[in-house]
């Protein structure tokens, strides 16, 4: 019996070539979409809450995230990432990982029951227990939907996993949350909406691929998957000490509504980005690389590619939201959040720098190199905590110089981790800093249209000018790319585009638009550029 997430028969190397690339290139596509819609799902959300609810209340619960992120990765385990990694995947590994996710999550919630009244005494907050409490209940469905996870990313199904991340958000935020916070229940909206969202994504991924759980009965495969997931996890414990330590640090010395302006800034700027585009593009780069582990030529020219690519997506839109920063906050938080203002440039730059050292991140796991993985991210987490205890003194000014420490130390760990993968790609330095010009070149000319529309428009309505805003600044990337002194880059956007059935001869409206910002389009490329 053919387990589920097997691999479909061997298929001639240029034909396997093909089909991987064209199921990249149409997850990334699946991929972007869900990102607009949870992106923009994500800023109604916001807008609403921000309005209706106040600032010690996201201060309680970004408080109960600090533990429940952490727990997380407890209960996640690495199991999905071990079930894609994985070359030859069985039954008896489906069942282990099924079974480990359920135990975990029960596990989890049980500790955070016990250790709710620790934490509260630790942020001298009795009012964060029962809150802590409630949120823990998502353990157990994040256990479970691990391994239907893996098995939807093992076999490329973006397109339902698109479809399940966007139903679930739209249910369990606008749905679940805003209702609840219309109908006066302050923090336990945001509690509700959490909890929903996780059980809604738990019940469709099993309900479209229903995975055996009854559970297995020796040990070898408990220890082959939960191997590869425990050495990942020390990896993203770290990754998540790092970007909590500051979330903690001003929870100790600033107040609960300070503490709220803060976490709204960062989640203003990090749920898209760390969040919704990271997941977009690490799953896919993740599963492709993971294809490809043991061929070094094909691994170095998709992981150019999609790092290329990424930056040139990434940097400028973190730009942009530095630029506009004041629009930003006005618009979709509302009068009362000025404190964020200050925080969104160098969360900007930060998120920009995460989401970019997770593709390389990606890269390491999927070959293994775990052990290299893990000092980049100590090292990440010594600069982080030496920046954070230089800004202390100087915390009366503002909470805005421990943004500034997280902002250094990603731009540090992104280093870190193109340095990683310089060595295991054995690439020459020449060839990835080449892959970043396009993304500055971008950078520039996005930032620089922005502040023109904001010097023209200023005095009017914020909400009229952040439209300006995005408009001249997606104009202005469409233009940095076709004058891009690298035409390498046009060259692979048309071949991804294409790969993923989006400029066949029957788009001709999509080969017009193209053509405006690629160049001509008379000859679509059959090989992918080196």
């Amino acid at each position: 019996m053919e387990a589920p997430g097997a691999e479909p028969a061997s298929t001639p190397d240029g034909a396997g070539r093909a089909n991987l690339t064209a199921q990249a290139a149409s997850g990334l596509s699946w991929s972007a979409l869900s990102t607009v819609a949870l992106v923009v799902a994500n800023l109604a959300y916001t807008a609403t809450v921000s309005r209706l609810l106040d600032p010690t209340e996201f201060g309680l619960m970004a408080m109960a995230n600090l533990v429940v992120l952490f727990g997380q990765f407890f209960a996640r385990m690495g199991l999905a990432s071990a079930l894609v990694q994985k070359p030859e995947l069985s039954e008896d590994d489906v069942r282990a990982a099924s079974t480990a996710g359920i135990g975990l999550g029960v596990v989890c919630l049980g500790a955070v029951w016990l250790l709710a009244p620790a934490v509260g005494a630790l942020f001298h907050t009795p009012e964060v227990v029962p809150v802590l409490r409630g949120v823990g209940v998502s353990f157990l469905f994040n256990g479970w939907s691990m391994t239907g996870l893996g098995l939807l990313r093992r076999e490329m199904r973006f397109r339902a996993l698109s479809a399940i991340s966007v139903g679930a958000y739209v249910v369990g935020y606008l749905v679940v949350g805003v209702g609840l916070a219309l109908l006066g229940a302050g923090v336990w909206s945001l509690v509700a909406a959490t909890v929903t969202s996780t059980l809604i994504q738990a019940l469709w991924q099993y309900a479209i691929l229903r995975h055996p759980l009854r559970p297995v009965l020796r040990w070898r495969p408990y220890r082959t998957v939960c191997g590869y997931g425990t050495r990942l996890q020390v990896a993203h414990v770290l990754d998540y000490v790092g970007g909590n330590l500051d979330t903690f640090t001003v929870a100790r010395i600033a107040s609960s509504a300070v503490l709220g302006q803060y976490s709204r800034a960062y989640y203003l700027v990090f749920q898209p980005l760390g969040n919704y585009l990271s997941t977009a593009l690490t799953n896919v780069s993740f599963a492709a690389l993971s294809r490809v582990q043991e061929d070094p030529v094909r691994l170095r020219r998709g992981y150019l590619g999609m790092m290329s690519l990424g930056a040139l997506l990434v940097f400028p839109l973190c730009a942009g939201m530095a630029v506009a920063a004041p629009e930003l906050v006005a618009a979709v938080l509302g009068p009362q959040w000025g404190l964020a203002v200050g925080l969104v440039p160098w969360f900007a730059l930060a998120g920009g720098c995460h989401l970019a050292s997770q593709l390389s991140q990606s890269l390491a796991e999927a070959r293994a190199e775990l052990n290299r993985s893990v000092v980049v991210q100590v090292g990440y987490l010594l600069v982080l905590a030496a920046l954070i205890l230089l800004a202390l003194p100087f915390s009366a000014r503002g909470v805005w110089v421990i943004a500034a420490a997280v902002a250094v130390a990603e731009l540090l760990r992104y280093l870190g981790y193109l340095v990683l993968a310089r060595r295991v790609l054995e690439l020459p330095a020449a060839r990835i800093w080449q892959a970043h010009v396009p993304a500055f070149f971008a950078v520039v000319g996005v930032a620089l249209a922005i502040t023109a529309i904001r010097w023209a428009l200023g005095g009017s309505p914020p909400l009229a000018v952040l439209a300006a805003e995005m408009t001249a600044g997606a104009l202005a990337l469409a233009l940095c790319i076709r004058l891009c002194p690298v035409p390498a880059v046009r060259a692979q956007i048309q071949y991804r585009l294409a790969s993923a059935g989006l400029l066949g001869p029957s788009h001709r409206r999509r080969r017009r638009v193209a053509s405006l910002v690629l160049g001509p389009l008379d000859r679509l490329e059959t090989e992918e550029p080196r």
